[in-house]
């Protein structure tokens, strides 16, 4: 008699499981034409930065040492489809600094960052060369930062 009490709960317990199971799939299967209708599109990372005042610097310098830094990195990226940097503009406080790169998809940012590193050390093969060169450019921003993977919605774009 135990021993039919224990069966029913069993059975009880795999029918629960089951009836989980098969909305856990209904769920899915109606869900996959949403994930459909809003088509992905390239993958953005977004890097947020706090300027920050150096003595005896300059935002002509800034801009130079970063425009050195793209022309023999960023911009020679293969994996990079676009980069561009933006400053906070028009506020009393304006030391907001935001860096957004596309990438065709999440395996080519991770291929880029790769590439980063290899075209930095290409650039600065001297790795204490090119630890001053980072710290000089580097100085002018805060030692924080944010950052976010985004991804477009095609059919919202506009190219």
């Amino acid at each position: 008699m135990e021993i039919d009490y224990i069966d029913k709960i069993a059975n009880i317990q795999n029918q629960i499981i089951m009836k989980r199971l098969l909305i856990f799939t209904v769920l899915c299967v109606s869900i996959m034409p949403l994930w459909a209708q809003a088509p992905m599109g390239n993958v953005a990372g977004v890097t947020y930065l706090k300027m920050k005042f150096v003595e005896g610097g300059s935002g002509v310098k800034r801009d130079s040492l970063i425009g050195i830094y793209n022309a023999n990195v960023t911009n020679k990226n293969e994996y990079v489809l676009s980069h561009r940097e933006y400053r906070h503009f028009y506020t009393a406080n304006s030391t907001d600094y935001m860096i957004v790169e596309e990438y065709k998809d999440l395996a080519s940012m991770e291929k880029a960052n790769d590439m980063t590193t290899q075209l930095e050390e290409k650039a600065w093969p001297d790795k204490m060369k090119r630890k001053e060169f980072m710290d000089a450019m580097n100085a002018y921003f805060e030692n924080w930062h944010g950052d976010g993977i985004f991804t477009t919605n095609t059919k919202l774009s506009k190219n």
